[in-house]
């Protein structure tokens, strides 16, 4: 459990895309840099990210891949498949729930609007999508910073795709079929050699996303309604995968939640909601160490003993 996996991969991938799009973010910002040129900063440096994924990969292709074909022959016997049958319609409905568009919550988001003035004026932050105009008052600093913006738009850029059909359609289903990735690494560490609860696990996880759809705040009301939004990606994908990271104990991969929250969340100082995840299961993790008879690894000495056994 404390190697990389597949998965690990996959969302690490995700918070470097995150990572880069501030990069380029920020140097359009302080450089004043036209969004042209930071659009072409962003893919040179995703460029780079690319290939060093796939050397990464290929450099660990004996390990990572061996481990997860065993993990999907595990997750896929014959007792549970019906379980991940129903999983996968239930994402089904979802993505088409999400491409419908009929539940999209814009209540005070300019999102699609931003995109359109950093396309249309080749700036960051240069016209008010409100009124056309320049601005005529600063901008905070914390939330000029933010980098999902620039992200959508370079997207847009490069695909040719309208901001509204970006933002709205094609970002939220990235961000729900990250989100269940996140999902399927708690189940693990929640769920270590149980495949069948693993499945339930996700079964419950997309029922109650359906269920939080219902009311603003949410988790499946964000994902379902507004995943393009910082807080979407945060609840959805950022928090399921840190707990996941704390319970197998990689704190490196924690810090780089906590970093990824800070460049798409508008909160005091980035200091957010990973960070004390984070710091909550750090706390109780030391404080079960300290417990009489129980191990390093968070279990009881009669337990441990029986697990040594098998």
């Amino acid at each position: 459990m404390r190697k990389n996996t597949f998965r690990d991969c996959l969302m690490i991938g995700e918070i470097g895309v995150i990572g880069l799009a501030e990069v380029s973010h920020l140097a359009a910002v302080f450089l004043k840099l036209s969004f042209t040129d930071c659009s072409r900063l962003y893919a040179v440096c995703l460029g780079v990210l690319a290939v060093s994924g796939i050397v990464f990969l290929t450099a660990g292709r004996k390990h990572i891949f061996p481990a997860f074909h065993r993990e999907r022959q595990g997750d896929f016997l014959p007792g549970q498949r019906l379980l991940y049958v129903i999983f996968a319609m239930t994402v089904i409905s979802q993505l088409i729930f999400i491409g419908m568009g009929n539940a999209i919550y814009r209540r005070g988001d300019m999102m699609a609007e931003t995109v359109e003035s950093f396309l249309v004026s080749d700036g960051i932050y240069q016209v008010n999508p409100m009124t056309g105009m320049p601005y005529t008052e600063g901008m905070p600093l914390r939330l000029k910073i933010l980098c999902l913006p620039t992200l959508y738009a370079s997207l847009c850029r490069w695909t040719g795709i309208a901001p509204a059909v970006m933002v709205q359609r094609i970002v939220p289903m990235a961000v729900l079929l990250s989100s269940y990735v996140s999902f399927s690494l708690l189940g693990r560490a929640l769920f270590p050699g149980e495949g069948k609860k693993r499945a339930w696990f996700l079964l419950g996880v997309s029922v109650l996303l359906w269920v939080g759809a219902y009311r603003y705040g949410m988790v499946g009301f964000g994902l379902l309604c507004s995943g393009w939004q910082g807080v979407a990606v945060r609840g959805g994908v950022l928090v399921p995968w840190t707990l996941s990271l704390c319970l197998r104990r990689r704190r490196l991969g924690v810090f780089l939640c906590i970093l990824a929250e800070a460049c798409i969340v508008w909160t005091l100082y980035g200091c957010g909601v990973c960070l004390a995840v984070g710091a909550g299961v750090t706390v109780v993790q030391l404080l079960c160490r300290k417990l009489p008879g129980t191990s390093a690894n968070g279990k009881t000495g009669h337990s441990a003993e029986r697990g040594d056994a098998t």
